[in-house]
């Protein structure tokens, strides 16, 4: 296991993955296989494509470089001073602000969490914690291209967070002047923090319409695993789609080693 060792390539040998390299130049090889839990925009930018590129990848790029993105976000995460609020408050609530939009339209619903309702450890004592997003409907468009470290960037933040505020009002309408600590994530904060392309949630496919790609990739020895691949997006989904890669990649003796030491 390595930690903040970032990869830099998947090296190819032909049409089979043989190892990475990191950005440090340290190769590290496989003697199994070589498996991203990146997404596959990310994964591919890890295979870049060449004129003399193996057939194998250049069908990876025309698989998937074109699967739909869902949009990113928008975060709000605060500390506020708890006193005198109602006890009864709820540890999520969802905003709705025009039902005859939709609810995938920017800007439209806003998921509010407050995990210190039910566990007050999680805080200080005598504070709440909030995390209000929207639930991947931020266009990635509106922030491209803008430096973080400008009063643009600053402005649009400011602009596109209030929804965040509204939300969290409808419950508690002082929250503003209650806040200790207020931190705003956009589209750009995903991509950077976690290293995801456009800040993507994951592959746009919808249900009826499209299919999760599996693990198995056209190159020998390399396999995706993670949202851009079946069962899908979401938590309970990646986990998954790594206990399906783990459960093909092990053999049968593996297994019931594994599950000797479980029980």
């Amino acid at each position: 296991m390595r930690l903040n060792s970032h990869v830099q390539e998947i090296i190819l040998d032909g049409e089979k993955a043989t190892g990475v390299r990191l950005a440090s130049g340290e190769i590290i090889q496989t003697k199994r296989a070589v498996i991203s839990g990146a997404s596959i925009w990310d994964t591919l930018k890890l295979l870049p494509l060449t004129a003399r590129s193996p057939k194998g990848l250049q069908q990876l790029h025309q698989e998937r470089q074109t699967i739909p993105a869902c949009p990113s976000f928008m975060h709000l995460h605060l500390g506020i001073e708890a006193a005198d609020l109602p006890k009864d408050l709820p540890c999520h609530w969802l905003v709705v602000n025009d039902w005859e939009i939709g609810v995938e339209a920017p800007q439209n619903v806003v998921a509010v969490s407050m995990p210190s309702v039910l566990d007050p450890s999680l805080a200080p004592i005598g504070k709440h914690l909030i995390h209000a997003y929207t639930p991947a409907t931020e266009p990635f468009e509106l922030w491209s291209g803008l430096d973080r470290k400008s009063e643009a960037y600053q402005q649009l933040k400011q602009e596109r967070a209030e929804v965040l505020w509204q939300g969290i009002e409808r419950y508690i309408p002082d929250v503003r002047n209650r806040c200790e600590v207020t931190l705003i994530g956009t589209p750009l904060t995903h991509a950077r923090f976690l290293r995801r392309d456009r800040g993507s949630y994951g592959p746009a496919i919808a249900a009826g319409q499209g299919i999760f790609p599996n693990a198995k990739t056209p190159i020998s020895k390399l396999y995706c695993c993670g949202d851009s691949t079946f069962p899908g997006i979401g938590l309970p989904a990646v986990a998954a789609s790594g206990e399906i890669l783990a459960n093909s990649l092990a053999s049968l003796k593996q297994h019931q080693s594994i599950l000797r030491e479980i029980f």
